[in-house]
């Protein structure tokens, strides 16, 4: 598929699949889009609804954010250390985040310019030996489909006859 949302969950993958033996993860884990299954350690990918419109430019390119919610269900007691661990676990998939953007590392989302982690991995709900974590991760990109420099070039090819037309 050609969407940015199954780019990002294809990006995501790699990072969940390199954090899964520190944290002894199963590693048949599912990323599933609007949709967190009852099973520990499984993954949602959530769009978000904002405004997608970051700035636009007179030439019809504009830039553009995607906002993602990225739930996890994992194990959850009165034991602190797994507790730890699943604010560890968020700890480092936020790190990665950061170092991949820095590095370029990035989803293979056309006119990708960015990822970021907006928020630290958040506790959101408990049911006694579950819970759901959350962390929310904005795309940022160009997006040129208003025809973007093409336009421009229109723009000055009327300028220009208008301007011809009007010296003679």
């Amino acid at each position: 598929m050609d969407f940015r949302i199954s780019k990002l969950r294809d990006y995501l993958f790699d990072i969940i699949n390199t954090l899964t033996s520190k944290y002894q993860m199963n590693t048949s884990y599912q990323i599933n889009a609007d949709m967190l299954s009852n099973k520990k350690d499984d993954f949602s990918l959530n769009k978000i609804p904002t405004n997608t419109e970051v700035e636009k430019w007179i030439i019809g390119v504009s830039k553009r954010k995607d906002v993602f919610s990225f739930r996890s269900r994992k194990a959850y007691s009165q034991d602190t250390i797994n507790n730890l661990e699943n604010i560890g676990f968020f700890e480092d998939f936020e790190n990665i985040i950061k170092t991949n953007n820095d590095e370029g590392v990035l989803p293979q989302i056309d006119n990708i310019e960015s990822i970021e982690c907006l928020n630290c991995g958040t506790l959101i709900g408990t049911d006694g030996t579950g819970a759901i974590f959350d962390i929310q991760i904005q795309i940022t990109y160009t997006d040129n489909s208003e025809g973007g420099v093409s336009s421009l070039w229109k723009l000055l090819l009327s300028m220009i006859l208008l301007l011809t037309t009007k010296d003679t």
